[in-house]
């Protein structure tokens, strides 16, 4: 008795130790899940930063060799150091050339004509720091300054562009760019071979083919017929007429005043021209 009233109670022990299995074996599956996400979440960024290294592998890395520097191009540059050692000369032994560096500011004496920043960074009164040309600047970076008693690292800066640097550039574009057109212009009327005047050939004109012309009807004006003179026929000898004995005319019947004229005769002038013909 006691058996069978255990037995429906066992029963439902068991299923419900059943389902306890069932939900904590997927609440274990989904935390195996969440777990298995992030990884393969962290595994991605990694992967395309290994892509990323890769493609900056495979770019080609800029070319920073100096060029070779042709035998004539360095003739004009030993060239024009020499003319800039000869214009920083004369530009000392003329008095224009105060500067703090060493060797002068060539920048400022090709521009402007002169060199006088020393009278600046000597200026007791003046306002620090003070401001310079940037050749000058970078001379006192680089251990070439030659005053003493001026901290470079306080009391020197670059002049600021609304201060004049912009008005120094200017004039050195201006200067530079004239010079480089003048260069050019020139070298181009070197290269053009001179040009010999040609010989002008004279122009065979072609006839040119006349376009057939409309005939206008031309009245013809009747020209006088001259007379033609005509050959004089020799005439034939007309037979000789005999002369005929004219006919005495009837005797008119006179007036009965008048008598009756005699017949005329033929007269023998006549006769005879008669027979000459």
């Amino acid at each position: 008795m006691v058996a069978r009233r255990n037995q429906p109670l066992a029963w439902l022990l068991g299923i419900a130790l059943s389902w306890g299995l069932v939900a904590t074996g997927a609440a274990f599956a989904q935390e195996a899940k969440e777990e298995a996400a992030p990884q393969a979440e962290a595994e991605a960024p990694k992967a395309e930063e290994t892509k990323a290294e890769e493609t900056k592998a495979e770019e080609p890395k800029a070319d920073l060799t100096p060029p070779t520097i042709p035998p004539e191009v360095e003739a004009k540059l030993e060239a024009a150091r020499r003319a800039v050692a000869e214009a920083i000369v004369a530009a000392e032994d003329a008095g224009l050339v105060d500067t703090s560096i060493s060797p002068p500011p060539i920048l400022d004496i090709l521009v402007k004509g002169y060199a006088i920043d020393a009278r600046i960074l000597n200026d007791k009164e003046g306002k620090k720091p003070y401001a310079v040309s940037p050749e000058v600047f970078g001379a006192w970076f680089t251990g070439y300054g030659k005053l003493d008693g001026i901290n470079y690292t306080e009391d020197v800066r670059i002049l600021n562009p609304s201060a004049g640097l912009k008005t120094l550039y200017d004039q050195r574009a201006n200067m530079l760019n004239n010079h480089i057109e003048a260069v050019r212009k020139a070298k181009g009327e070197e290269a053009k071979p001179a040009e010999e005047p040609k010989a002008e050939e004279p122009k065979t004109e072609e006839p040119k083919a006349e376009e057939p012309k409309a005939e206008e009807p031309k009245t013809e004006e009747p020209k006088a017929e001259e007379p033609k003179a005509e050959e004089p026929k020799a005439e034939e000898a007309a037979p000789a007429e005999e002369p005929k004995a004219e006919e005495a005319a009837p005797a008119e019947e006179a007036a009965p005043t008048e008598e009756a004229a005699p017949a005329e005769e033929a007269a023998p002038a006549e006769v005879e021209e008669a027979e000459a013909e």
